[in-house]
Formats: C-alpha cells, structure tokens, sequence
C-alpha cells in the first residue's frame, strides 16, 4: 500500500499538472522525444573508447600513447555526444546513468518524466493534431542529419539499429484524464494553448531557418521552444489577464526603477499560482466529504479535534497530510484555541491556517513545482538573477530574443518584418509585454501593476539594444526597426 505522503503528493502533482522541472532543457526534449519513439539503450549504457572499440569500428595500433588516445576520445566523445552538457546542467544525475544528445536512436534512454508527460498532453488537447505527422517530422529533423561531425558518429556507431521503433500515441482517456483538474475556462485555455504549440513545433521542424542548421542548434532551439511552453503552461494557469512583464534587458541601468519594481511584482503574481493550487485542491478534496460541510475545532486535554477526529488523522483520512505528525501546542497557536475551547470554521479558513502551520515542514513537494517556474526560465535565459535570490523578474536576453525572432520570421515566412509587428506578436501569441499598449495594460492593471508612458520607452530602448547586439536589427530612421536574422542582416537593401 502506497504511503500516504506518496498518495497526498502524487494528487496535488496530477492536480496542478506537473512534480517537479526537468532540467536540463536538453534532457527535457530527449523526454518529449520518447513520447514518439521508443528507447533504444538504457541509461546504464555508456558511450566510449572501450565501446567502439569492442563494436570494432575503432582501431590503434600506437600501444605507447593508448592511454593518452583513451582519454581523449573520451572527452571527444563527451563533450560532442553531449554528456557534459547535460551534467553541467544537473549536477544531480546519477553517475552511473548516462544521457545524450540522441545523435542517433539508440542514445534516447528514458528518465523519470517529471513534468508528468504535460508538454504530450498539451499538443492532444490542442485543435489539429497530427500525431503521425509530428512523428515523421521529428524524425527527419533530429535522426536523418548525416552531415560534419554526425557523419563520424555514425561510422563509429554503424553496428546500432538503424531502423525507427515508433510509438503509436496515446489513448484520448488518458489526455482527458490528465486535464480532469481544469475548469472549463482553464481547458479552453488549454486548446488553444495547445494548438499554439502544435504550430510552433511544425514551423520550427520544417523550416528552413531551423532545418538549414547544424545538429547542435536545431536541437538546442527544440529544447528552448519546448521548455518555453512549460512557462506559458504556468502562465496560461495562472489566469485569462496574467502576462509576462519582461524587461527589455537582463540589465540596464535604464530599468533600474520602476520598469524593475513591476518586473519583480509581475514574477511574484505568476508564482502565487502554485500556493493558490495548493489551497484549491486541500479544499476540494475536503468538501467531497459530506461531513466536513460543517467543521468544528476543539482543544482538549492535548489533543486538537476536527468533527471529533484527531486532527492529524483528520487529515491523513483525507490524503492531505504527511507521515509526520504535528504537535499539539503548534496547533493550537495556529488555530487561537484555548485548551478545552471549541468554535466552527471554514473550510477555507481550516485550508488556510493549515497551510500556515505545515508549511516549512511541508515545503518540499510544494517546493519542487513551484520551482519548475524559476528553473525553466533559468534554462532558457528568460528569468534573472540566476541565483536563488527570491527577488526574481523576467527579462528578454540575447539567446531568447534571437529565439523569438527566428521563430516569429519562420513563422511568417518572411526574411524581415518591422519591429512593432514582431513586439505585438510576441504579446498577442505568448502574452510578453514589452511596450505600452491598451492590451498590455489592460493585463497588468489586474495584475495591480502600473507603468507610464516614459517607463515604457525605456524597456523598448532597452530591447532594441539587445536586438542590435545581436545582429537581429537594422535601423531605418530614428524610429523605424526592422527585425532579421543575422545571416540575413547583410542582404538587406532599402527599396
């Protein structure tokens, strides 16, 4: 029988949708990419001088300096079959286990979906998708790449099967199962939120300005966009007005003010939501008890009743508490109770102060999906200052805006585009404001947040600097941009 700290986290996690963030980004697409593949290895199987050796398709005849050749090939082999990137971004790996970048089929191995498969459900509860479709485009876009340094891997890899083992899908009970916690407002959301990735993915998996790529950043931007659509999953939850106020900037001392302030209370906003499910889902799973429509508390000769229950088995019946007892006097405290003192209280009101009194010891499961909103914008450089400082903003930096813009001109098929297009699309598609706009606005008004006019000209200011440094702009006139990509900068010609 499962233990009932198990059973209490494995319901809140399937309430809000995900456990825990799976990092690195990279270790997150090779998850994504098991949901369309099966796994060919195991994560035991380690990639190395002694493998390729023993598939003999590495051969040396120098004995004296094999030791030196050894080590080499192994570093090789770790740095370009990706190994040390993904270890470099989760230094919790288990050391026996290994994980790389699925240069060919037989390097996915499975590891534990922490995000519980959400981005997969995500793209079936979206309008038009094409499993099938999907499948083959990840396919030619991540194993049909026999070009540079891949055309060496698979010499040295030659004897692995070659042939697809492909997964069939899923079964629409379990996609309806996964969203059962959603309001039908949230899973309209939902839809198009998922339909939203579905076009994202195919314009990143067909066209040329991903295609035309090496292994290494087509892969990279897979990774990105995925891991992107985990915090516009938080943020879609978060409500029908909630936004991302992103500075123009990871710094500039332009927005040290009040564009920064707001930045900072924009963040807090979106990571309330995880508390707030956290109290929605002890309510729910308390008033489907009849008996708990009417609640009585009482103090009495060290012990805390609930309805004549003992207070912690109270909870325990309800699959709310953890294996850890709490004491009488903590209790008490929390709840103003003389000894031998009874009053009622709602349900709410029971959710509320019972969450005041477990939460640092109850801290780690709420910890850990509330962390997925911190880490994956730490992934994918959207979310500043790296550090565990608690006074976190979103920010728009060079890796990501050079992102967004790729996407956004994939997207519209187009080689340039004005700016205030690619700034309104950024806030109309992903809900990232920028600059003043009545929508814009109108989302951080019901946020309680509220710049002027002046402040948010200097975070376009800012933005257009990080675009210029990354080769992404060119300047028309004192107040005309447009927006490329920088292989394309150069051919640019005013008509």
């Amino acid at each position: 029988m499962a233990d009932r700290r198990e059973i209490a986290n494995e319901g809140l996690a399937a309430y809000v949708g995900i456990t825990a963030p799976e990092t690195p980004r990279f270790l997150l697409a090779n998850n994504f990419l098991l949901e369309y593949f099966e796994p060919f290895g195991k994560a035991e199987q380690e990639y190395n001088y002694e493998t390729c050796i023993a598939m003999e398709t590495l051969y040396t005849e120098d004995e004296k300096n094999e030791r030196q050749l050894r080590y080499s090939f192994d570093r090789f082999l770790r740095k370009y079959l990706g190994e040390d990137s993904i270890r470099e971004g989760n230094s919790r790996l288990n050391r026996n286990r290994h994980y790389y970048f699925p240069v060919t089929q037989n390097m996915l191995a499975s590891s534990t979906p922490t995000l519980r498969h959400m981005l997969f459900y995500l793209q079936n509860i979206g309008k038009n998708f094409d499993f099938k479709k999907t499948q083959a485009l990840l396919e030619q876009y991540i194993f049909q790449d026999d070009t540079g340094i891949n055309h060496i891997f698979r010499i040295l890899f030659q004897n692995q099967e070659e042939k697809s083992r492909l997964k069939s899908g899923v079964d629409k009970k379990a996609v309806d199962s996964f969203w059962s916690m959603l309001e039908s407002a949230e899973r309209g959301r939902m839809v198009k939120l998922g339909g939203q990735l579905n076009g994202d993915l195919e314009t990143l998996l067909t066209h040329r300005y991903f295609c035309g790529l090496d292994f290494y950043r087509r892969y990279n931007y897979l990774a990105v966009l995925l891991t992107s659509y985990v915090i516009q999953y938080i943020v879609c939850r978060a409500g029908s007005s909630a936004c991302i106020l992103c500075q123009g900037a990871p710094i500039d001392s332009r927005l040290n003010g009040a564009v920064h302030r707001a930045s900072c209370n924009n963040y807090a906003n979106i990571r309330k939501l995880f508390p707030k499910l956290l109290t929605d889902f002890y309510k729910d799973a308390i008033t489907k008890n009849p008996e708990n429509e009417i609640l009585r508390i009482r103090a009495s000769e060290q012990e805390i009743y609930i309805n004549n229950k003992e207070f912690n088995a109270f909870f325990r019946e309800n699959n709310l508490a953890r294996k850890t007892n709490l004491h009488y006097e903590d209790i008490r405290k929390t709840f103003e109770l003389g000894e031998g003192e009874e009053r009622k209280l709602s349900v709410e009101e029971l959710v509320m102060r019972y969450i005041d009194l477990t939460g640092s010891r109850r801290g780690s499961t709420l910890t850990k999906i509330s962390s997925t909103l911190p880490t994956s914008g730490r992934q994918i450089d959207m979310i500043f200052p790296r550090n565990r400082s608690r006074q976190k903003y979103f920010a728009m930096s060079e890796t990501l805006s050079e992102f967004y813009v790729r996407l956004y001109l994939a997207r519209k098929n187009q080689k340039y585009d004005y700016l205030d297009n690619f700034i309104e699309d950024l806030q109309n598609r992903y809900r990232i404001v920028i600059k003043k706009s009545a929508e814009g606005e109108k989302m951080l008004r019901s946020m309680r947040i509220t710049l002027n006019a002046q402040e948010y000209a200097k975070n376009q200011a800012a933005f257009i600097d990080v675009l210029n440094n990354i080769n992404c702009l060119i300047k028309l006139s004192d107040s005309g941009y447009v927006v490329t990509l920088p292989e394309e900068k150069g051919a640019f010609k005013l008509i």
